[in-house]
């Protein structure tokens, strides 16, 4: 019978954590996983192969161990599932993949599409423009139904004019006591 074998933390069954200690010489560390002492007594011997079996097989290092591994069995299988379920998303984007350039045309109004602005000014008096180079010009069609007429607005910001008379600002109310 070795002596001076030492007793390793551990953790009692309250869960409250207890440091290790050393035996004196011709003592043993003597008890249980969860209670431990010093004694002269080989035959309650806890070598410290068996305090350190205790602590690799606690019940909350299997319950942690067993709770990983069906967490990762469960991720995995949803993503399995999720590329054979043609319901999924997972397995439409493998089906019928899209570039981000492609994909379903949402129309935004019933209106036609505007023209591109031009590189340099435009002279309304000069008549209609000269196609640009590298753009070809499209055959519009008017909307299927009669569409809402809204006010043609010039495009850019607002031109400054000085001369203007400030904004109209409607009077406050006074409230007695302000």
């Amino acid at each position: 019978v070795a002596g001076g074998e030492d007793c390793l933390w551990y953790v009692d069954r309250n869960g409250s954590w207890h440091p290790g200690f050393d035996c004196e010489f011709f003592t043993f560390c003597c008890g249980t996983c969860h209670q431990r002492y010093c004694c002269r007594d080989p035959l309650r011997l806890l070598t410290e192969r068996q305090q350190r079996h205790c602590l690799a097989f606690s019940p909350k290092t299997i319950a942690g161990i067993a709770s990983a591994v069906v967490l990762f069995i469960a991720i995995v299988t949803t993503i399995v599932c999720c590329f054979m379920c043609s319901c999924c998303y997972l397995y439409q984007r493998r089906r019928h993949p899209h570039t981000p350039l492609q994909g379903p045309e949402i129309p935004l109004s019933s209106y036609p599409p505007a023209a591109p602005p031009a590189p340099f000014p435009v002279d309304p008096k000069a008549g209609p423009a000269p196609p640009q180079p590298g753009f070809t010009p499209m055959v519009m069609y008017p909307p299927p139904g009669p569409a809402a007429q809204y006010p043609k607005y010039p495009s850019g910001p607002p031109v400054y004019n000085p001369t203007a008379p400030p904004p109209y600002v409607p009077a406050q109310p006074s409230y007695p006591g302000a």
